[in-house]
C-alpha cells in the first residue's frame, strides 16, 4: 500500500473522514455515563420487583412481577455487556446478578 500515490487533497479528505469517525474521550465518557445511568435504573427496578415478590400478591400480580423481573434481568445483562469491565463488575455485584444471570 505504500506505493499508492494520491493527491494531497484526496488524502486530506480521507483523513478528515477517518478522524470524524473516532469518538472523543468526552463522547466516550458520556456514552458510558448514560449506560451506567440506565443500568442503575434497571438495578433499582430489579430490587423493587424482588421486594414486591416478598409481599402478599395475587397470582396474577405475582406472575406479572416475575415476568417483569425476568425482563429487567435480561435487559440488565445485555446493557452491562457493553459497559467497560470495572463498571460492569460493580453493577453486577450491586444487583446480585451472577455472570450467567442467576439470582440468589
Amino acid at each position: 500500500m505504500d506505493d499508492i500515490n494520491l493527491p494531497k487533497h484526496i488524502v486530506d479528505r480521507i483523513e478528515s473522514r477517518w478522524c470524524a469517525r473516532r469518538l472523543s474521550t468526552k463522547e466516550k465518557r458520556e456514552i458510558v455515563d448514560r449506560q451506567l445511568e440506565q443500568a442503575r435504573a434497571r438495578r433499582n427496578n430489579i430490587r423493587r420487583y424482588r421486594w414486591l415478590l416478598n409481599t402478599k400478591l395475587s397470582d396474577l400480580e405475582r406472575n406479572f412481577i416475575e415476568r417483569r423481573l425476568s425482563e429487567e434481568t435480561s435487559a440488565m445483562e445485555t446493557l452491562v455487556a457493553d459497559i467497560p469491565l470495572l463498571a460492569r463488575e460493580q453493577l453486577l455485584l450491586d444487583a446480585d446478578i451472577g455472570p450467567a444471570g442467576a439470582s440468589p
